[in-house]
C-alpha cells in the first residue's frame, strides 16, 4: 500500500513536518510513505494559471498514484495556512488528483485543542466540489503542545499518544481498502453495464435485419401476387378472344346455311313452275 503525506506549513521547523515524519518511520509495516514538497507552489492566482508545471503535475502524478493521503495541517487564526489553501486550489482548479480519493487528517499545534478548528476546516474544503476527497469520519488525531511532544530523535514521548495514533493509522489503512473494493465493485458494475448495452444494440441491430428479412419477403410475395393476377388476366383475355372466335364461326356456320336454305327453296320453287 502506497500513502503520501502533505504538511502544511512550510516552515523549516514545523511540528507538524515532524509529526508527518513519525508516521513515515514509524508506521512504515502498514504502507510506504512519501511527504510530498509544497514549498514552491505559488499563491493560487487564475491569472497565473500553473497548472502544467511540473511543480503542480508532480504533486497530481504523486496523489493518483497513492492509495492514500495523509494531511497534517497547522493551525493559523482558527483556520489552516495560506501555503496549504493554495495548494488545494491548484488541485481542484483544473485537475482533480484527489477526487474520490481517501484522505485522513492530523494535526499539531502549540495550543491544548491541537489543530481542531483548522481541521473542520480542511475536511470541509476536502469534500467540497471541485476537490471531492473522501475523508476518513471520526478519529481526529490532535497533537496538542506540539513544543514538548517530541524528543531530540522526532519521535512522540507519550506513550498513550503512540498507542492512539496507531489506532487510527490502522483504521485509515481499513478505510483506504473498503474504498478500494468499492471502487472494484464500481469498475464491475461499470463492465457489466457497458456489455448490456452491447448486447442490446446487437439484439436491436438483429431484429432491424429480421425487420428487413420480413419486408423483403412481404414485397416478393406481393410482387408474385401481382404475377399471378396478371398471368389470369392473361388467360381470361384469351379465354374471351377465344370464345368471341367461336361466336362468330357459329354465326357464320348459320348464315351460311340459311343462304344453303334459300337457294334450295329457289330450286324447288323453279322447278315447279
Amino acid at each position: 500500500m502506497k500513502f503520501v503525506g502533505i504538511v502544511g506549513s512550510i516552515a523549516e521547523d514545523s511540528y507538524n513536518l515532524k509529526l508527518m515524519k513519525f508516521i513515515a518511520k514509524h508506521y512504515q509495516d502498514l504502507a510506504d510513505f512519501e511527504i510530498l514538497d509544497i514549498k514552491n507552489v505559488p499563491i493560487f492566482c487564475e491569472d497565473r494559471d500553473i497548472t502544467d508545471t511540473e511543480v503542480i503535475q508532480n504533486l497530481k502524478r504523486k496523489i493518483e498514484a497513492a492509495d492514500g493521503v495523509i494531511i497534517a495541517t497547522p493551525e493559523h487564526n482558527h483556520t489552516i495556512t495560506a501555503a496549504l489553501k493554495s495548494v488545494l486550489e491548484w488541485l481542484s482548479y483544473k485537475i482533480h488528483p484527489l477526487e474520490e480519493k481517501p484522505v485522513m487528517i492530523v494535526g499539531a499545534s502549540y495550543f491544548t485543542q491541537g489543530s481542531s478548528r483548522a481541521q473542520l476546516d480542511l475536511r470541509e474544503i476536502l469534500e467540497a466540489p471541485g476537490v471531492g476527497a473522501i475523508v476518513m469520519p471520526g478519529n481526529e488525531f490532535l497533537l496538542g503542545n506540539a513544543k514538548e511532544a517530541f524528543d531530540d530523535q522526532g519521535d512522540l514521548m507519550d506513550e498513550g499518544t503512540v498507542n492512539f495514533l496507531t489506532t487510527v493509522m490502522k483504521k485509515f489503512v481499513r478505510w483506504v481498502n473498503v474504498i478500494n473494493a468499492m471502487d472494484l465493485i464500481q469498475l464491475a458494475d461499470d463492465k457489466k453495464e457497458d456489455e448490456a448495452k452491447a448486447d442490446t444494440g446487437a439484439s436491436a441491430s438483429v431484429t432491424e435485419e429480421e425487420d428487413d428479412s420480413v419486408d423483403t419477403n412481404a414485397s416478393a410475395s406481393v410482387e408474385e401476387s401481382d404475377d399471378e393476377e396478371v398471368d389470369t388476366s392473361a388467360s381470361a383475355s384469351t379465354t374471351d378472344e377465344q370464345t368471341d372466335d367461336e361466336v362468330d364461326t357459329d354465326a357464320y356456320a348459320s348464315v351460311q346455311d340459311d343462304a344453303d336454305d334459300n337457294d334450295a327453296d329457289t330450286g324447288a320453287s323453279a322447278s315447279v313452275k
